[in-house]
């Protein structure tokens, strides 16, 4: 008899247990955002809003893209993340895990046959091939790309150094903006701040006179893409934050801007909000 009370009791502060964890994790809700450009629709499966399914849609409300998330504040795929062709068929397939690929990458074309596989293995690629509408391997070529000044970053703070010569020995700043590297591979000012050292002129003169970029592609087609430059003046000298390895805490502790998220490539599809 003492048992079976021993038993019960147990029983039931499991399952007191489980109703409090089903209390935190259960409790699906949803948010919508609008940007000029495209929808975002967010939905969060626990209270604490980190498991979540991020949707993006066009203006029409028609599905661009899918991913799923184990911490959304802090960006972490986990599961499947999809994109779709105008009639809804799958465009591509990725699975993350901990946020990096794990599995195999799957790109397909309108008609549905194979265009690309990717296999992963903790974020590290293993094997790679591209193929052709009627199913020959073809010169592999990677999927998607950012933008990138011609030379790289040492080769775009040469550009900038000579720009902003006469930055003063005593200046000690951080200093970012925004461009806009578009498809033909232009670069305008998007969006930037005032500073003591960098007057607008000087800032429009960069713009003016920078080389063409290699743009941002993705499946092959180049693409419009933001890109932030995060600088930092320290004795008369200009250096892109992310290559100042020498210049001690300075460097380390300073936050920089993050290149700020675009929208997925533009394929509308039949896939509306239910």
């Amino acid at each position: 008899m003492n048992i079976f009370i021993i038993c019960l009791g147990f029983c039931w502060l499991l399952a007191g247990e489980a109703n409090a964890f089903l209390a935190d994790t259960v409790a699906t809700t949803v948010q919508r955002k609008s940007f000029s450009t495209h929808d975002e629709e967010v939905t969060f499966y626990d209270k604490k809003k980190r498991f979540a399914t991020l949707r993006i849609y066009d203006k029409a409300g028609l599905l661009l893209t899918e991913t799923n998330f184990k911490d959304y504040k802090e960006g972490i795929r986990q599961g499947f993340a999809k994109g779709f062709y105008p009639n809804g068929d799958l465009y591509w397939i990725a699975d993350y895990k901990n946020n990096e690929k794990f599995g195999e990458f799957k790109v397909y074309y309108p008609d549905g046959s194979i265009k690309r596989r990717e296999w992963y293995r903790n974020g590290m690629r293993k094997d790679k091939h591209c193929y052709d509408l009627d199913g020959n391997e073809v010169e592999f070529y990677e999927f998607s790309g950012e933008p990138m000044f011609r030379g790289g970053e040492y080769a775009l703070q040469g550009y900038l150094r000579k720009k902003l010569k006469d930055i003063p020995p005593a200046a000690t700043e951080f200093y970012s903006f925004v461009l806009l590297v578009q498809a033909d591979s232009v670069a305008t000012l998007h969006t930037f701040k005032n500073s003591s050292f960098v007057t607008l002129q000087q800032l429009a003169d960069i713009i003016k006179d920078m080389p063409r970029w290699i743009p941002a592609h993705f499946d092959g087609v180049p693409s419009d893409r933001l890109y932030a430059v995060n600088l930092m003046f320290r004795s008369g000298n200009v250096y892109l934050t992310n290559l100042a390895t020498n210049m001690g805490n300075m460097a380390q502790t300073k936050k920089q801007i993050p290149t700020p998220p675009t929208t997925p490539p533009p394929f509308p599809t039949t896939r509306r909000r239910q």
